[in-house]
Formats: C-alpha cells, structure tokens, sequence
C-alpha cells in the first residue's frame, strides 16, 4: 500500500469519526452498520489461505519445543511442540520469517509462499544471550504498552515468588493509588489518574471480575494463576465491554501451552497463611486439557492501632493508647476446576468450568476507626459455572471468536444480633441499638444471582485493517430477606444492561502509525420491589422499572518518530452505569439509592515515551502523561461519621486535570532502578446548590483524595549464583510517599480545625532465592519496613511492620 492510499486512509477515518458523532441511538441499525462492513471488506480483502509448517532443530539434531516462528512486520506467530513443530496460515506472498529462541541465534529468513509450503530451521547455539533477542521478542506487555492507549502493562512472572497480593504490585505503577481499609480482606478503593472506588472496572481474561462472586478482589485473587495486568487509563478499549470512567484493570490468566504444576505456602505476621495450588495437563493427541487452582488464606489481622483514645476509669478522661484488634479474623477458600478441549482444528478451546468461594470476616469496624464492632460478621459465599469458546478463522479466514457465558449464585449474611457498643479494649456498655444498622437485630441475607454472556468477533480485513464487535450481558437480581428480624420485608430487585461496543483498528506506516477508533451503547433496566428506609433509599420514586439508554465514543493514536520517541493521544466520551453496590448497597453498611444516575466524563490522555540506548549494556525507558478529566453526574461515597454508615450519591460535576511520569533504567540482566509519580488537580464543578444558593465547596479540592503520591523501585538479580546454573537470587526495594490531604471538604470550618491526612512515608523490601531451573523459590518480604504509622481511607489505619515468607514449587516437566 503506497503513502498516498495510506494518506486517503487517513482522512477518511476524520469524516467516519464525524459520522460515529452522530451515530443513530437505534441498536439494529449498529448490528446492520457491522454485517454490512463485513461483508464488503470480505469481498475486497479476502483471499484464500495457505499453510507454512514444518520443524525447527537444534544444528546437532534435538528438537526446540516452544521456538517462536513468527512473520516480521505482523502478529502472526505460532510455537513449536513437543516434536518441535509449527503451523502458519498465511496469505499468499512473500514474508519474512523470523525464528527465535533463548540461547540460540535468531533466524530471519526471506520466503515466497504461493502454495501449502514445507520450511524446516536448524538454530545455532548461542553461548550469549544478546541484547538485540530481546528487543525482537518484545514481550506482550510491552507491545501493548506501545500501542494507541494510555495503559500500564505489568508482567507478573518475574514477581510471582514475592507476591502475595495483586494490590502490592499494582499499587506501585505509574499514576495508580490504592488505599486500604486495614489488612488482609479489608476494603480497598483503587484510583487511576484520580477516578477511583466503582469508576474502575476489573475484569479476568476480558470477563467481569464479579463473576468469581462475592468478595473476590485484587487482594485475594491466587497469584500463582496470573500471567500479566493491563491497566487501561481514562480510555478503555471497546473489546472489553466496559461502562468504566475512569479505566479499567483486565488480569490475564496464564495459556502454558506445557503441563504443570505451580504450589506455594506462606506464612506471616498477624496469624497470616496463604496456600496455592493450580497446575495443566493437556494430552495432546487428544487435545484434552485439565486445569486446576485451589487458593487457601487466613488471617487474625491482629495489628496494632496506635494513639487510640479510650476511657480511662483512674483518671476519668479519655487518654490515647496502642491497642492490638480483637475482631478482625478473614478466612478465604476458593477453589475451581477448569476441563475441555484445545488446539484442534473446529476450536482452539472449548472449556468448562465451575468454581466455589467462601469468605469468613469479622468486622472490627465502620468507614471510620471511631466506630468499633465487637460481634458483627459477614459470610459470602458464591458457586459459578461457565463455559468458553476461542476459534481463529471461524467460518470465514480472518474472523476470531470468543464466546463466554457464566451463571454465579452469590450470597451474603451479615449477621448483627447484638445491642452493645464497644471500644478499642473489647469493653462493652448495653445499648438500645444494633451495632452496625442502628437499628434492630438481624441476620440479613442477601442473594444475588450473576449471569454473564460476552461475544467478541475479531475480523482482520488484511495486515493494516481490523474490525472488532463485541457485546456483554450482564444481569444481576437482589433477594433480600432477614433470618432473625420477622418484621423485615423481603424484595427482589433487579439489575440488567447491555453494551454493545464497535472499533476499528489501523496499522499504517510499518506499525509507526497506529489509530483506533470506537463506538459503544449502553443500555440498562433497573427493577425496584423493596419499600424499606424509602426516606433514605428513595425507592419510593423508582418502584417499578426503569430504563436508560446512553452512547459514547472515542480514539486513539500513536505515532512513532523514532526508537527514542513516541507520541500517543486518547480520548473518551465514556459513560457508567451505576454498579449493583451503588444502588442496591451491601445490606449492611451501605444504604441503597435508587435515584442515583448514570456518570458520564470526557477524558484525555496525551504523552510521550520512548527507548534510549546509553551504552552497550544500559538502558533508559521514560514515559510522560498529561490528562483532564471531565466528569458530570459523578458518583462518590458519602459517610456519615456518627454511624459509620454510608451511602453513594451523585455530585453534578467534578474536574480533574492532572500530569505523571516515570522512569526506569536497567542494566543489563542485573539492575532496574524505576520511579514515577503524580500530581492531580481534582476539584468540585458544583456552582450551586440545589435550592439556588451558592456552594461553599465550589472549586474545593475532592476530600479524601491523594493529590501527590511517587514511588522509587530498586531491583537487583543475580543468576547462575557463585557459579551455580539455573539458581537466581532477586532482591527488592519499594519506597512509597504520599502528600497530606483533607479529610473533609476544605471549605467546611477554620482552617487550624480543618482534619487532615498527614504525609506518609513507606519502604517495603523482599529478597528471593530460586534454584533448580526455577523449580524451588523461597522469599521473605518486609511490608513498612521502619514501622511507621501509616493511615489510608478515611484515617483507618494500616498495619505497622509485617514480615511474609513463602515457599513455591513450580515443575514443568513430567
């Protein structure tokens, strides 16, 4: 394709943008818009494939098993087997052929292909693995994070013997925040650029992350089974099917394509255990695939809270003291088994699977430390089943298909039966209410029914084009009844909605120039049955059904001037639907509000980022993104600090502007030094209140909001340790700050009471040995190394100093 057609290209793409603009709100006209493109690049496009195969071997003969073969220029690639084989269906024409494999010189070969073609490779051994290997097998992750969006791309192999949860690691990447509410199992509230709580979606292998159930999270997700994390910011893809504000984390699982077994045990501070165990076994003539994954956690979380005001009876005053938690135990149990078929010629996977999940957790306390629970407990409790279909060339070349379907029976007892009110000794006085309602004692319990369907077709009209259709289901019923009040009145709500998202992709220039542009629909039904607290829920003025409809748009662009530059922009008009957690609350501490009204924001991204080469053997890598944030209608929790309740509810406008960078330097194979950090500008666009009058939070800062937070990472490895192959030793170094901030809207009261967030300095450290190819690994980790105190999310406080060590065994090869 010649400059001047990519030009045409271009400028054709500026008046289909124009016509996404105003794209019809009439969902069957979108459905005829995408055969109709189909078909016509098929007629155009299409051409009949051909097949290149054959082996790649060793120069003394052995066969290489898992040799990358792959076409230069293209994503079309493939590995060898057991036998050391491939297969590549092609277009007819001449390609590149590059053949790579660790510790063997790489291949490139010039090859015309005009039939069915046998192509054998002999590798040269290597004694060296090179730089340049690197760079021509960039890894997923990086290609991904040289694309047209604005996205972090973690890969986890490297850090899986020092993981225990997801939030650690996420925690530390560019422009991310996560606060916690205390240790293992507490709540946690995610921000990305500054849009944070229920604006972020997450989703595993591109499916909803609700569909494991209840109370599965970032924290308690089993490492071992993670391959890699996309976090997609301000901008997300219309492949996943998102309604996200503010961006979206998608985890993607481990595809080993060899048998193995993958176990691990940890022991730590405060009572802590964690066990995993997950592993594959495919036959290959048959192409029969087993993959189970068992994760065990429990923890007394038993820390200790520091300058804790309690009633001194010598004194008669209130006198500050540290006090360890006495309520706060968490179990987990979560465990799935996954079986089909893979690799044959009518699927590349066609699995089923069901899962089980338990989670046990005292409540210590409320949305603040003030408020102390003594007997009140929470159970959820989830079963899920699914299945999932993957097939490239479906029907017609060029077209790949996933379809997934999932049903989760998920339930929730909060149980709070007792008519005390305790403080931090475990001391009690009888009271006239129960400990976290307020109200009567109950044993609420709480159903809620999952069912998912998602289907993604994948059209590639040649090397430069691609379509992508893909549409997501989800739809949620909320069955409430109580075991223990007989004056609660059971309801069923319900919940459902519909995206249906349309992008086109462009790869022009030889990959310098990469643009996609998207469409999405949002379509949701809400039914309220339940007339309970309507003066705070507000379902007298939604009983019934209601219906929303909503359209958003948006692009994105890279362009690269050189190895040292590139240049990206994004933008989104994006839209979100409330979550189920918004408008039907938890049952216990958050009340619902069934007034609550769809967000939507304007969000961009501009940055650059590039490679600099400094020597030989040293490397820089930068990355600079500026972004505002535009948001209408958006929804944040508000707690009332007497109860420890809360409730989400709409604020009309709330702007965001913001700028983040990092920077990493690598030497060699043995030392990576990365820092990054942010600054936001995120403040209230709400001029007026609801009766006129002026709003005394006009402009303020968002409380409770981190405006400045940075974090310095230190990474050494050393293979082949005194001479020993196949052992590594890896330590690590985290440092972590974040800025004082308000607690409260800055506009409320005198500024010398006004409660603040003091800054907050954090170093964590990990060490780890692995010998044995990798088979064995033992780490030990130091979370808050120097024993600060250390406050997150409405002043609850995080644990002091803790210590975790872990034992892995990984085998591959039986």
């Amino acid at each position: 394709m010649s400059s001047d057609d990519d030009f045409r290209l271009a400028v054709s793409d500026v008046f289909f943008l124009k016509a996404v603009k105003s794209f019809r709100e009439d969902m069957k006209r979108t459905v005829v818009l995408i055969i109709l493109l189909c078909f016509i690049q098929w007629e155009v496009f299409a051409q009949s494939k051909v097949v290149l195969s054959g082996s790649v071997k060793a120069k003394k003969g052995s066969t290489i098993s898992q040799a990358l073969v792959s076409v230069e220029g293209t994503s079309l690639g493939a590995y060898t087997n057991k036998e050391g084989r491939y297969t590549l269906k092609m277009n007819p024409g001449k390609y590149t052929i590059v053949v790579s494999f660790m510790g063997y010189k790489t291949i490139k070969s010039r090859i015309k292909v005009q039939k069915n073609k046998v192509q054998n490779f002999k590798m040269e051994e290597d004694a060296i693995v090179l730089k340049s290997f690197e760079v021509e097998g960039k890894t997923k992750s990086r290609k991904l994070k040289e694309g047209a969006f604005t996205v972090n791309a973690i890969d986890i192999k490297p850090l899986i013997n020092n993981t225990n949860n997801l939030n650690a690691i996420i925690g530390r990447s560019n422009g991310i925040k996560i606060r916690e509410n205390g240790g293992i199992g507490g709540d946690f509230d995610l921000s990305i650029n500054g849009l944070s709580g229920n604006s972020v979606r997450y989703f595993i292998d591109g499916i909803p992350l609700s569909s494991m159930g209840s109370g599965i999270n970032l924290a308690n997700i089993p490492t071992n089974i993670i391959d890699r994390i996309e976090i997609y910011k301000g901008v997300v893809p219309a492949r996943l099917g998102a309604d996200a504000l503010g961006g979206a984390i998608n985890i993607i699982t481990k595809k080993n394509k060899r048998n193995y077994i993958d176990v691990s045990y940890g022991y730590g501070s405060f009572g802590t255990h964690k066990a995993d165990f997950n592993g594959q076994y495919t036959q290959e003539s048959t192409g029969i695939t087993i993959k189970p994954s068992v994760s065990y956690c429990f923890s007394k979380n038993n820390y200790e809270m520091r300058g804790i005001e309690v009633w001194d009876e010598e004194s008669r005053e209130f006198i500050k003291t540290n006090l360890n938690r006495y309520h706060n135990d968490y179990k987990s149990v979560l465990g799935q088994i996954e079986a089909g078929i893979t690799n044959k010629s009518w699927c590349d996977a066609l699995l089923f699977s069901a899962s089980y999940s338990n989670i046990d957790k005292e409540l210590q306390t409320g949305a603040t430390q003030s408020i102390v629970y003594g007997m009140a407990t929470r159970e959820s409790e989830s079963f899920k089943v699914s299945a999932r279909y993957k097939k490239k060339d479906f029907l017609i070349n060029n077209l790949t298909t996933n379809i997934y379907l999932s049903h989760t029976q998920k339930s929730t007892t909060i149980t709070d039966t007792v008519f005390r009110k305790y403080d931090w000794l475990g001391n009690y006085i009888n009271s006239g209410r129960s400990e976290i309602g307020g109200r009567g004692k109950s044993i609420r319990y709480t159903k809620r029914p999952l069912t998912i369907v998602r289907t993604n077709l994948n059209y590639s009209i040649n090397k430069q084009h691609s379509i992508n259709i893909n549409y997501m289901l989800t739809y949620l019923k909320n069955d409430r009844e109580d075991k223990y009040d007989k004056y609660f009145e059971s309801s069923e709500d319900a919940f459902g909605k519909h995206i249906i998202g349309l992008s086109y992709t462009q790869n022009l220039l030889n990959g310098k120039l990469n643009n996609n542009i998207f469409i999405k629909d949002y379509y949701s039904q809400l039914e309220v049955k339940q007339m309970d607290l309507y003066w705070i829920t507000g379902s007298d003025d939604k009983t019934g059904t209601t219906t929303t409809n909503n359209i958003g748009y948006g692009l994105g662009t890279k362009y690269k001037l050189a190895e040292e530059l590139s240049i990206k922009t994004s933008y989104e008009h994006s839209v979100r639907l409330p979550r189920s957690r918004e408008l039907l609350g938890n049952g216990a501490t958050v009340y619902p509000n069934f007034n609550l009204k769809p967000e939507s924001s304007d969000n961009l991204n501009i940055g650059l980022f590039g490679d600099i080469k400094i020597a030989e053997r040293h490397a820089l890598n930068y990355e600079t993104n500026f972004f505002v944030r535009k948001a209408k209608d958006y929804i944040r929790l508000v707690i009332a600090q007497t109860e420890g309740l809360s409730q989400y509810d709409n604020v009309s406008s709330v702007n965001i502007k913001g700028i983040e960078g990092e920077l990493t330097y690598d030497y060699d194979d043995f030392l990576q030094i990365k820092a990054n950090a942010s600054y936001l500008d995120e403040r209230s666009g709400t001029k007026y209140q609801e009766d006129g009058k002026p709003e005394i939070t006009y402009n303020n800062r968002m409380p409770n909001r981190p405006w400045i937070y940075s974090n310095v990472e230190l990474n050494l490895q050393k293979r082949n340790l005194f001479g020993q192959k196949g052992t590594q030793l890896r330590f690590g170094y985290n440092f972590q700050y974040v800025h004082w901030f308000y607690l409260t809207w800055e506009g409320y009261g005198a500024l010398k009471s006004k409660s603040t967030i003091p800054s907050q300095y954090i170093s964590n450290a990990n060490i780890s040995y692995g010998f044995s190819e990798g088979k064995y690994n033992i780490s030990l980790e130091c979370k808050n190394l120097f024993n600060r105190t250390a406050y997150d999310n409405y002043m609850l406080q995080k644990p002091g100093r803790s210590f975790f060590c872990k034992f892995r065994i990984f085998i591959n090869k039986f």
